[in-house]
């Protein structure tokens, strides 16, 4: 089979995560039996780097058949590719977004497609082939097999899409949090951002433990995913999908708004048609950049999480605006003729914690732009139904492509 893997950065440290699944592959003899190439699918923006920092080079990175590397600017040739396939220009920039990842990812899409791959396996910078087992206050790490997990999907389910489970943190969420909200707070930030959300609940934020997974069992089974409240939930990284499904419109583009996050959660609410797996192919999700040991080698023995850090309230605080920003379109295909009772409802909640969440979390000020959560929530809610509408011609426009000219 002919696999391609993608890994979406803004940081040059991704080289070592790619290394390590370089070593997972190989471990199981994946490069012997397949043709195995990587896309590296980078945005220079995010840390003001240059395109010379995501140059893959690394001893083991000639494992793979071949390197395709896709920035910013790059996209004009996709635009151009899609425009002579029928595709609105318009359209077409949208599927391309210059900036970010989610709808970028839409470009290694065409590549995968032009060069005859079957499938794309989607990978994040921050998450390793490894899994945390923890036993009581016992930790312990083990390796699965994560490609030959992928293909199994494909090959024995015939599958659309396939996804892992992971350990670590759960959402980037820092435990620091719990020492600068009030209770009260976390509780209300919970509670109105469930409104809109697959895994957010009252208790999120109040709940360290909650934000951390361990696994307690290695026994894992393949299953297959049904419509659960309308989606087949899937996560973003570790994710697998096949190119004929995504290219015949069984499995829809990536789209996201700008400036919001989320991408798998819109992903999953376009999954109806598609067969989804979820398979034994285990992670551990460095959300913070606390255990990068673990990339030589080192596994902590027990985990130590920052009570304190800054910077990961400040990435929590951009996290935050693009969850506000997705939760209206989220509300506007899920709920659909309740989608104003559920923007009230949810706005009604946010009002009750704007003022407390502003004084307790005063980086909000910049990331926000002066402005509370209420008036970035209602931003995004009075341009949604556009969004929506180019969100639903994306999809359709995205068709052509693959028709034969």
């Amino acid at each position: 089979m002919k696999i391609l893997l993608a890994i979406t950065t803004g940081r040059s440290n991704f080289k070592d995560t790619l290394d390590l699944l370089v070593q997972n592959f190989s471990v199981y003899g994946h490069f012997e039996g397949n043709s195995i190439g990587v896309a590296v699918n980078y945005d220079c923006s995010f840390l003001g780097l240059s395109d010379k920092n995501f140059a893959y080079s690394t001893k083991l990175s000639k494992k793979f058949s071949e390197k395709i590397y896709i920035s910013q600017k790059h996209v004009s040739k996709y635009i151009e590719f899609m425009k002579k396939r029928g595709v609105d220009e318009d359209i077409a920039a949208i599927l391309s977004q210059s900036t970010g990842y989610s709808n970028k990812k839409n470009l290694v899409y065409l590549e995968a497609y032009k060069r005859g791959y079957d499938i794309v396996l989607f990978w994040d910078d921050d998450e390793y082939p490894y899994v945390c087992m923890i036993d009581d206050e016992n930790i312990s790490w083990i390796q699965t097999d994560i490609l030959g997990a992928h293909l199994s999907a494909y090959n024995k389910y015939n599958a659309d899409v396939a996804f892992g489970f992971f350990t670590g943190y759960a959402s980037p969420i820092p435990p620091a949090l719990n020492f600068r909200l009030s209770k009260k707070t976390a509780v209300g930030l919970g509670d109105a951002l469930s409104v809109a959300s697959d895994v957010v609940s009252k208790d999120t934020f109040v709940d360290i433990n909650k934000i951390f997974i361990g696994l307690k069992r290695e026994h894992l089974d393949i299953k297959e995913i049904e419509m659960v409240d309308g989606g087949k939930w899937v996560s973003g990284g570790n994710i697998s999908v096949s190119v004929r499904s995504v290219m015949s419109g069984i499995v829809p583009p990536f789209y996201t708004p700008p400036a919001t996050r989320a991408d798998d959660t819109i992903l999953s609410m376009g999954l109806a048609r598609a067969k989804v797996m979820q398979i034994p192919a285990g992670i551990f999700h460095d959300a913070f950049g606390e255990y990068g040991g673990i990339k030589t080698g080192i596994f902590p023995s027990k985990i130590e999480r920052s009570k304190k850090n800054n910077y990961q309230v400040q990435r929590f605080c951009s996290v935050l605006k693009g969850w506000l920003g997705y939760a209206p379109i989220f509300l506007r295909i899920k709920s659909q003729r309740l989608f104003r009772v559920n923007v009230k409802k949810m706005l009604k909640k946010i009002l009750i914690i704007d003022n407390a969440l502003s004084c307790e979390l005063p980086e909000l000020k910049k990331i926000f732009n002066k402005q509370k959560a209420s008036s970035v929530f209602n931003g995004f809610v009075v341009r949604v139904e556009r969004d929506y509408i180019i969100m639903q011609k994306s999809y359709e426009e995205w068709k052509k492509i693959s028709k034969v000219e």
